[in-house]
């Protein structure tokens, strides 16, 4: 994006906030919702589970619900904005060990959290997202309770899991890093077996133009809730929508 909104660089009324609604504040801005929107829309038809990396304490506690515990976690190094480095999956780690008594092991495991609407991975990102560089990966599978107990199988034991393992068929991974502080960068990794190319160019077109017309409207947004009133268009999505 070439422009952002003013408002976002003065000083915010009560909630709703656009960080309460879309994770979006004056480092990270609007498009943390254009992500969040991309990300919906690409794993559309299927069944939503992330891993927030680390934050697995704060993230349980956005959300109001516990995760179910596995042992691997995927990382992306996204420190040069002409490289990404993809490092697989690596064993979790949780900020739990301060928090509760759990054994050691459940302290370095990562939490395999269920999403219903993109406001649940907005709440994660609330998590996550004001560290130096933050992670969420999303694994978009077939519906159903045996798939998830195969998927959480799968990144579960002491064998380090291959990606192509992990996702089956026409299911996506995708991963958002996002970085805050200097040094790092915004990357967002997608993964199929299916070929998923004709879906992604009409995304990146579709948000193109919802972008530029976004753009195209700043001047206007005179306050907060014209604000919040625009941004549903530019991500492509309602937040309570499933």
């Amino acid at each position: 994006m070439t422009r952002n909104w003013p408002g976002l660089f003065q000083d915010w009324p009560p909630e709703p906030t656009p960080f309460t609604e879309y994770a979006v504040n004056n480092n990270n801005m609007e498009e943390v919702a254009v992500y969040v929107g991309l990300a919906w829309r690409l794993t559309a038809g299927l069944a939503r589970y992330a891993i927030p990396t680390y934050y697995r304490e704060e993230a349980a506690q956005s959300l109001g619900r516990e995760p179910v515990l596995v042992d691997w976690e995927y990382e992306i190094e996204s420190e040069d904005p002409r490289e990404v480095r993809d490092n697989g999956f690596v064993p979790g780690r949780s900020t739990a060990g301060g928090r509760r008594p759990d054994s050691w092991q459940d302290m370095h495991r990562a939490g395999l959290f269920d999403l219903s609407t993109p406001r649940d991975l907005v709440r994660l990102l609330h998590a996550v997202v004001l560290d130096a560089s933050s992670e969420i990966t999303l694994f978009a599978v077939a519906p159903g309770p045996a798939r998830q107990r195969d998927l959480v199988s799968s990144l579960s034991g002491s064998a380090r899991p291959s990606l192509p393992s992990v996702i089956r068929d026409a299911e996506v991974f995708v991963d958002l890093t996002i970085g805050s502080d200097l040094g790092y960068y915004d990357a967002i990794t997608v993964a199929s077996h299916a070929d998923l190319q004709p879906r992604i160019v009409a995304l990146a077109n579709d948000f193109a133009r919802r972008i530029e017309a976004y753009e195209s409207r700043l001047d206007s947004l005179s306050d907060m809730e014209a604000f919040l009133g625009a941004v549903p268009e530019l991500a492509g999505i309602h937040l309570d929508a499933e």
